[in-house]
């Protein structure tokens, strides 16, 4: 089940940024958290995906660096403590790579339209049992 799902419009801010780059990504993205969940934290465990549409052929930080500001932020809004999420999709994407969209969700897909560089943010529940490499 998808909990939570939205975009932030820009480039991610590594966690490793100095103070006001990273104070106000993070500001920027509990906002829009706040917008769209208004009840009671959830329990439990949790699989979160992030990806980065991102422009040119690098990205403009490492995954594990993107990925630790937004679950941090999304603590005490969306879920009690960030370990929780235990399991994690993080994924660089150029947003000018061709992209099939059966079954993509709409959010995703507008996003994407648009053009612009973004992040996109999803909170669902885990895969279980967790399927192992093959």
């Amino acid at each position: 089940m998808v909990h939570l799902e939205f975009v932030v419009i820009g480039p991610p801010v590594s966690n490793q940024s100095p103070g006001s780059n990273l104070d106000k990504w993070k500001a920027t993205l509990g906002a829009e958290a706040k917008k769209l969940w208004t009840g009671a934290t959830l329990t439990g465990n949790l699989k979160a995906i992030i990806i980065n549409f991102h422009e040119g052929d690098k990205p403009s930080v490492d995954v594990d660096n993107m990925s630790k500001p937004i679950l941090d932020e999304m603590q005490a809004i969306v879920y009690d403590d960030d370990r929780q999420i235990r399991q994690a999709e993080i994924t660089h994407v150029r947003i000018d790579a061709p992209f099939v969209f059966v079954g993509a969700s709409k959010i995703l897909v507008s996003a994407v339209q648009a053009g612009t560089q973004f992040v996109y943010v999803r909170v669902e529940d885990p895969v279980d049992p967790f399927p192992l490499p093959k």
